[in-house]
């Protein structure tokens, strides 16, 4: 049974992901532009970090203060919004420099 403030918690934790994937969108598509053609390399090493970290507390069990799954739920928001990334960055900024060359 799930308490009031599990599902808060959980609400919260999904907002925060959301708030700092926009964030993440955002400085994506600054670097892409300053840097055209270079945010491939630089997505992936982002990737591996976040896989990595989450490896990690899931193997050191530090997620006992999370609610069961949340861990589970985040490298799902997380992966789905590095995917969103890639996928914008791939729409919105390659195909305009493709044009003008």
């Amino acid at each position: 049974m799930s308490t009031p403030e599990a599902g808060h918690c959980e609400v919260s934790t999904t907002l925060a992901l959301d708030m700092v994937g926009r964030a993440y969108l955002a400085l994506a598509l600054l670097y892409e532009t300053a840097h055209p053609g270079e945010f491939g390399d630089v997505q992936q090493k982002i990737r591996t970090f976040v896989e990595d970290n989450f490896r990690i507390i899931q193997e050191t069990g530090r997620d006992d203060s999370l609610t069961t799954g949340s861990v589970d739920d985040a490298v799902q928001l997380v992966n789905s919004v590095l995917g969103e990334v890639e996928n914008k960055i791939a729409t919105m900024i390659r195909p305009t420099r493709h044009a003008r060359s």
